[in-house]
């Protein structure tokens, strides 16, 4: 079973971030065709664990619970202008950042890291950016409107809980399962 970890989004984010998507895929028409992540998979993800034995998601979730419980919820600001990852003439995809100037997310997504590692899982060698995915495409192509797209409002998320996700791999794109809820400081 493919799994990640990731944040869920609520349903006036998602909103928020459907339309942003509609208006690059009007107002930048060589994107349109592109695999866009749909409004009900959109998501943050804190950590990719890719293939796990189904029979260790209980003990898994048991062990970030112990994990994050001392883990404070908070906020994040999303929906900040939409970037070209990696750079806009040869983007691979497009997200929106996540503000985390106060460091909670990353802190959030170390934690995660280490509760992992005694299932085998290793440690993210790079540094935590949270965002939130977008759109996807196969070949580099450049995307004119790198930081001109936003939702023209600053959309806010409370992160209580980290969502345990499984991921299907389908002809349609992927298929995301919630298959547990951790609550933070859950004491």
């Amino acid at each position: 079973m493919r799994v990640f970890i990731g944040i869920d989004l609520d349903d006036d984010v998602r909103a928020d971030l459907a339309s942003l998507c509609e208006a690059i895929r009007t107002g930048v028409p060589a994107w349109h065709p592109e695999k866009w992540v749909p409004a009900e998979n959109l998501h943050l993800t804190l950590k990719f664990l890719g293939k796990v034995d189904p029979a260790s998601v209980d003990d898994i979730s048991s062990a970030l619970r112990e994990g994050l419980a001392a883990q404070d919820p908070f906020e994040l600001r999303v929906a900040e202008p939409v970037e070209a990852v990696p750079v806009p003439g040869r983007a691979r995809m497009l997200w929106t950042r996540c503000d985390d100037t106060d460091g909670r997310c990353a802190v959030l997504a170390r934690r995660i890291d280490d509760t992992l590692v005694r299932f085998g899982i290793e440690p993210e060698s790079r540094p935590f950016v949270p965002h939130i995915t977008l759109v996807r495409t196969r070949r580099p192509k450049a995307f004119p409107g790198h930081g001109a797209f936003t939702t023209g409002r600053i959309s806010s998320l409370s992160v209580r809980e980290v969502t345990l996700y499984s991921s299907v791999l389908a002809r349609s794109g992927p298929i995301y399962e919630r298959i547990a809820h951790i609550t933070l400081a859950d004491r």
